[in-house]
């Protein structure tokens, strides 16, 4: 069954629907911009033995859009991860959580000096962390002695 690959134009009517019906939000014009790439990768690659070509498109499409939902779905996680330790005062909100979380996550810290981490910069003091923890002052500054050390290692440039 021969399924003949029309021009990308053709399949905008099909493409607007599936767009409301997984609910993306207007204007579709970027997401008219990725389909047109996803219709080509699309074009490539079909096996007219498997499927029409219309159906491989729309499952192409469909796993695209669900792999960005996804992703800016951990990002807003992230970004809200540690936004509940943010100053009044700063002047990019969005642009600080994402520093911490890189810094969280590329540092290689400890879970006790992710702890550390997050009380610290919440504005907790050593004592405050240590009675928290339930370990001493000195292992406190020690962690953070050790996260200070990963953490510009993290940030050098080479």
């Amino acid at each position: 069954m021969k399924d003949p690959i029309l021009d990308f134009h053709a399949y905008q009517r099909l493409i607007h629907s599936h767009l409301r019906r997984w609910n993306l939000p207007e204007p579709y014009e970027d997401c008219l911009q990725e389909s047109y790439l996803i219709y080509s990768r699309c074009v490539e690659r079909y096996d007219p033995e498997r499927s029409k070509f219309s159906t491989f498109f729309i499952q192409s499409l469909y796993r695209h859009f669900q792999t960005m939902n996804r992703k800016n779905h951990r990002g807003r996680e992230a970004v809200r991860f540690f936004s509940i330790h943010l100053h009044p005062l700063e002047k990019d909100p969005l642009q600080e959580p994402l520093l911490l979380f890189d810094l969280h996550h590329y540092s290689s810290l400890t879970l006790m000096e992710q702890v550390i981490f997050e009380q610290s910069y919440a504005g907790y003091t050593v004592n405050q962390i240590a009675q928290l923890t339930g370990v001493s002052p000195s292992t406190i500054k020690r962690a953070r002695k050790q996260m200070k050390r990963k953490v510009s290692s993290c940030l050098s440039v080479e």
